[in-house]
């Protein structure tokens, strides 16, 4: 996939597909929604942060590259919305060193820049997309009890498990020397970065 280029993360992971939600969560190198990404495939698959049970120290993750937009792969694995909190709660903030020194920061939302699994119809998030592409229903075929979702033609894709956020570089020609990843007091996982020149 020219112009992509998958991140190796692997040494940053710190907690295995337990942590997940999803029982068979995704390993290994993956093309999602045309995109290649490599998730880790051993024990420790994922970059997991605990929330208050401790996990919250920041991990920086090495990029010295340059890219127009960085593409993570990661899910929220808990949610309080049903519980009152409004959308919007800040997760975590990705701040992105450039190799001048300076910095962008950008705070990681819930329902806009992440999305809570396991999956509720009617919660994606507004900014980001699940690992699962839309796909069409079988038109002139399938079971009769199936007939008004064909008349739908469409459904939307829902996550397996990650959400995949693409951050726009402002300043493209600069690059990009770290990712670090400033968790708050939310369980969640980063799986994979994906750099798009």
């Amino acid at each position: 996939m020219a112009g992509y280029r998958a991140l190796n993360i692997g040494k940053f992971c710190n907690v295995g597909k337990e942590f997940h939600v999803e029982k068979r969560p995704l390993a290994g190198r993956q093309t999602l929604h045309g995109l290649p990404f490599v998730i880790g495939a051993k024990r420790k698959r994922f970059v997991g942060f605990n929330g208050t049970k401790g996990a919250t120290t920041p991990v920086t993750i090495p990029i010295n590259a340059n890219a127009r937009y960085v593409i993570v792969a990661h899910a929220l694995l808990e949610t309080k919305l049903f519980e009152g909190e409004p959308v919007g709660t800040i997760i975590a903030e990705y701040v992105f060193t450039f190799a001048d020194g300076q910095t962008a920061a950008v705070p990681i939302r819930e329902r806009f820049e992440i999305g809570a699994l396991p999956f509720c119809w009617g919660m994606r998030p507004f900014l980001a997309v699940p690992d699962r592409k839309d796909k069409l229903h079988a038109r002139y075929e399938g079971p009769y009890g199936s007939q008004g979702f064909r008349q739908t033609e469409a459904s939307a894709g829902s996550p397996h498990t990650f959400y995949l956020w693409a951050w726009e570089n402002p300043a493209p020609a600069k690059r990009i020397a770290s990712l670090t990843i400033r968790p708050r007091d939310r369980k969640f996982v980063v799986g994979a970065v994906t750099l798009s020149q």
